[in-house]
């Protein structure tokens, strides 16, 4: 049995809920008040994929626009990104082209996830499918999934982290045989 460790980055527009994703992903627990993250927080969380042990290092960086001069930092040594944008808010789906160059622009293309968050909103929802496709054919942008998300009822949480470590170890694997 081999132990990894990855580190995985998750952007997006303040808001979004990035750290109540990492929340409900580790503790299960939702948080009803909003706490802006300032700068950079980071979790950890072990979990067995294919036989082997896997420790998610899990970077939540604030999406505020006065961090975004320091923003680059943090994106070193990262195996894998997990973009958000709001299903209630379309300027934040408007925005994943910055976070997408911003990111492919530090790290080259490594796995990433795009993720609609707060899919239990649904009176509020003002972002469909079709949006999400339009803006990502329109700007050449390449996914390796898309989800929609709940980080209040915990829809699809556990399975975009297991998801992208299946990813990153993919990757991993490949690489060490030369692919």
């Amino acid at each position: 049995m081999t132990r990894y460790k990855f580190k995985i980055v998750i952007v997006g527009d303040y808001g979004v809920g990035k750290t109540s994703l990492i929340n409900q992903y580790v503790t299960q627990k939702f948080k009803e008040s909003y706490i802006p993250t300032l700068g950079v927080q980071f979790t950890k969380k072990i979990l067995k994929k294919s036989d082997n042990d896997v420790e998610l290092v899990i970077w939540d960086i604030a999406g505020q626009d006065s961090f975004s001069k320091i923003r680059q930092r943090f994106y070193d040594h990262t195996q894998g990104f997990i973009i958000v944008y709001d299903l209630t808010r379309k300027s934040s789906l408007e925005n994943i082209k910055n976070w997408y160059d911003d990111v492919m622009a530090h790290t080259g293309k490594l796995p990433c996830l795009l993720l609609g968050n707060k899919s239990d909103l649904t009176e509020n929802r003002v972002i469909n499918e079709e949006d999400v496709t339009e803006i990502i054919e329109k700007h050449e942008m390449n996914f390796n999934n898309l989800f929609e998300t709940s980080a209040k009822t915990g829809e699809n949480v556990e399975e975009i982290f297991e998801l992208l470590a299946g990813h990153i170890l993919k990757k991993i694997i490949q690489s060490s045989r030369g692919e």
